[in-house]
């Protein structure tokens, strides 16, 4: 009887041990998973504003090339537009949700076990540290949920922004493309007919600069206030 009594003791103490070990690791791979989503979303946040300041950049030769269009042609181009600048700020919206840590709370096992279980046993002390750590797996899995979901439709956007984009960049290529570059020419309207103009060019004196202070008008030279003829 009191050998089977210690190896049940034995057995349930490597149980216990078994299933704090597992726990543990969950609790772990929650921690890992956190982690992962965090630099996600400091990723998405970076490309994003990347993407978004060069769609700024690019805003001025956007117009410019849309200029001569037709006018159907430019709203549909403006459209696109604000619309990719829109998803592009929901995408830094949903993002910067992980960030706000007063919406995320994550719980870890209470150190006090230590000091109020301390005349307790092992298997006592280990029993209760399990159920921690149930509790601590269950609501940190929310919270991570929760983090995911915020990513992920932060990436759906993202991605719906930049097919926009590359949409914006397709047309406009085709554009410049197919655009006919005209030779600009002059035209003058209500020309004026100048008559005699070759007797008109003959009366007119020729004036020479041959140094500085020095004129020659036809047969007279000024120079400095003197005249020589």
């Amino acid at each position: 009887m009191t050998v089977f009594s210690t190896l049940s003791s034995k057995t349930d103490s490597e149980k216990i041990i078994s299933h704090k070990e597992f726990l543990k690791s969950a609790i772990d791979e929650e921690n890992n998973r956190l982690s992962l989503i965090e630099n996600k979303t400091s990723q998405i946040i970076s490309q994003t504003s990347i993407v978004f300041s060069l769609l700024g950049l690019f805003m001025p030769i956007i117009i410019d090339k849309t200029g001569e269009t037709n006018i159907y042609i430019k709203v549909a181009i403006i459209f696109l537009v604000l619309i990719a600048f829109i998803f592009y700020l929901l995408t830094i919206n949903n993002a910067l949700k992980n960030f706000n840590i007063n919406k995320f709370s994550y719980s870890v096992p209470t150190p006090e076990n230590v000091l109020t279980l301390q005349n307790n046993t092992v298997e006592e002390f280990n029993s209760e540290l399990i159920r921690d750590y149930l509790y601590c797996i269950n609501k940190n899995i929310v919270t991570n949920n929760r983090k995911a979901t915020n990513l992920l439709h932060s990436h759906n956007t993202f991605k719906f922004a930049n097919l926009i984009t590359g949409l914006i960049v397709v047309f406009l290529s085709v554009m410049i493309l197919f655009s006919k570059n005209d030779d600009p020419k002059i035209h003058i309207e209500k020309a004026v007919k100048i008559d005699k103009l070759d007797s008109i060019i003959r009366t007119i004196k020729p004036i020479f600069i041959i140094q500085q202070d020095t004129v020659v008008v036809r047969d007279t030279i000024y120079l400095k206030n003197n005249k020589i003829k």
